[in-house]
């Protein structure tokens, strides 16, 4: 899975014409540098579930490019914003079924497992698409994630993960995937 990822930003690499931002500046109309009172002032106008949760901002189904995310936590430290992460993810099972043959339960799982995938593979390349249209093409970490990087430091990292698995009870597949904003902050390891 890794390697069509890679093979994935390769070619999104030669296709993208680099016409790049030189700064990530926000998300949501949020600033990176916006205080929590002000973001979730923002957010507020578009997104009425809202929660604070000291140091946290929690949202629930928030859209962000054109991709419908489960949640969105935005971490501050000192009144400064020092992280931000979009979690999409879906879990699947399949239970053994003692009227069911083997293969019948296998098929049905592999189904399911090719749904998520393709949910989730067309997601992170609309995601991937964007970011590289608006702040150039990533480094790739040895993990498979795609990491933006600005001249302050700042970074998006797409990252996009599947699990399966098997026991007693069934065939269990999984995926989930994040985009995460970090400011300087962070990656100067104060947080």
């Amino acid at each position: 899975m890794k390697y069509r990822l890679l093979l994935f930003l390769s070619m999104l690499f030669i296709s993208t014409y680099i016409n790049a931002q030189s700064e990530i500046t926000g998300f949501l109309g949020i600033k990176l540098e916006d205080k929590p009172y002000v973001a979730i002032d923002k957010l507020k106008k578009r997104y009425p579930n809202v929660e604070w949760k000291h140091p946290c901002i929690h949202l629930k189904n928030v859209t962000f490019i054109d991709t419908k995310f489960d949640n969105l936590v935005i971490t501050y430290k000192n009144e400064k914003l020092v992280d931000a992460t979009f979690t999409l993810f879906d879990n699947t099972s399949v239970m053994d079924n003692p009227f069911k043959d083997r293969a019948t339960i296998l098929n049905e799982a592999k189904s399911k497992q090719n749904q998520i995938m393709n949910r989730f593979t067309q997601a992170f390349n609309g995601l991937g698409n964007a970011l590289c249209s608006k702040y150039g093409n990533p480094t790739v970490s040895s993990e498979g994630n795609a990491i933006w990087r600005d001249i302050n430091s700042n970074s998006i990292t797409l990252n996009l993960n599947f699990n399966n698995s098997q026991d007693g009870m069934g065939v269990h597949f999984g995926g989930q995937l994040t985009v995460t904003y970090r400011t300087v902050t962070t990656n100067n390891d104060e947080f």
